[in-house]
């Protein structure tokens, strides 16, 4: 199941949670942090569904332990 992240300029991305619809312009997702279904745009900055570098589970992450390195 594919995930969403948003980018943090000040540590690793954040997952918002996982997507149960995709539309045109925006991810139907469920929650991780309210465990309610809402939806965010596909053209906010920041927002995305493959690993980045500084996302935790990237093979090349600037993250790899969290915070810690």
């Amino acid at each position: 199941m594919a995930t969403v992240r948003e980018f943090s300029a000040i540590g690793p991305c954040i997952e918002q949670g996982a997507i149960i619809r995709e539309t045109k312009h925006f991810y139907v997702i469920n929650d991780r942090f309210t465990k309610r279904v809402r939806r965010i745009g596909k053209k906010v900055s920041g927002v995305h569904t493959e690993p980045c570098p500084s996302c935790r589970d990237h093979a090349h992450s600037h993250y790899p332990n969290g915070y810690e390195n």
